[in-house]
């Protein structure tokens, strides 16, 4: 009889235990309260940017205080830097962004981030929070490829951004812009990377809601090299640049608002 009731407690307490483990492993994922499937990958995870949060959270906040357009860029600094004039320390296209989109877009880029920092300010931070922009052109991967992360693992991070932007802004449309090429020879490998993640974004658009684009040939001279002329560091676009940016954009983005198809990507 004793040895009975000893099986049964111990019976009792593995079940107990096991409910108590995946009742923690349910809780341990908070994203599912905003949609987001559950993801053993840092790039596919929220995240804000740690030791950096002293600087990166009050510009955050910053950005959400523009005033809502209909079109919407997101994105890093290649992004950010739109917005910053040529004589900055930073120099960047505020010309072209005057000229061309001041008064028709948002600029949710910020210096920096990673797939993983855009799904924390699209989710916890809840920067489309009484928003809804019509179409959507997303810019993000460069960080995470030179800071180590593989191809797969940062499309996975592209798609997750994407997946949550239609499900909680079915009505709107996404342009994703293959990531841009950088370092100075063609031959360096972080220019495979590129290459390899931006074949796999292509497979994200539908041509329908989600679209691709990669402009990244125009940066490049004949011989595949890249000038400071163009990307003032290899990485970051000058002035110049940002007009070479808007200027191979501009057929695409006319298409993508327009409902039009798109020309051929030469």
């Amino acid at each position: 009889m004793n040895n009975e009731l000893y099986a049964k407690g111990m019976l009792a307490m593995f079940l107990s235990a096991s409910l108590a483990s995946l009742s923690a492993k349910d809780v341990d994922w908070k994203w599912e309260s905003f949609g987001l499937p559950k993801s053993e990958l840092k790039t596919c995870t929220p995240e804000t940017r740690g030791d950096q949060d002293f600087w990166w959270k009050p510009y955050f906040q910053e950005k959400l205080k523009q005033p809502r357009h209909d079109l919407l860029f997101i994105g890093d600094s290649i992004t950010d830097l739109w917005t910053y004039p040529a004589d900055h320390q930073y120099p960047g296209g505020l010309n072209t962004w005057n000229k061309r989109y001041k008064d028709i877009t948002t600029n949710f880029g910020i210096t920096g981030d990673k797939t993983q920092t855009v799904l924390w300010r699209l989710t916890e931070g809840k920067s489309l929070e009484s928003y809804t922009p019509k179409h959507i052109v997303l810019l993000i991967g460069i960080n995470n490829l030179l800071q180590g992360d593989t191809p797969e693992d940062t499309v996975a991070g592209i798609k997750a951004i994407t997946d949550y932007l239609r499900k909680v802004l079915p009505d709107s449309k996404v342009l994703i812009l293959g990531i841009f090429p950088c370092h100075e020879q063609a031959a360096d490998p972080i220019r495979a990377k590129i290459r390899m993640t931006n074949e796999r974004i292509k497979k994200l658009a539908d041509s329908q809601n989600v679209y691709f684009v990669d402009i990244g040939n125009v940066f490049q001279e004949k011989d595949g090299s890249i000038t400071k002329d163009v990307m003032r560091d290899l990485l970051h676009l000058s002035p110049k640049g940002y007009e070479m940016w808007d200027q191979s954009m501009e057929p695409y983005l006319k298409a993508f608002q327009n409902d039009k198809p798109f020309p051929v990507n030469k």
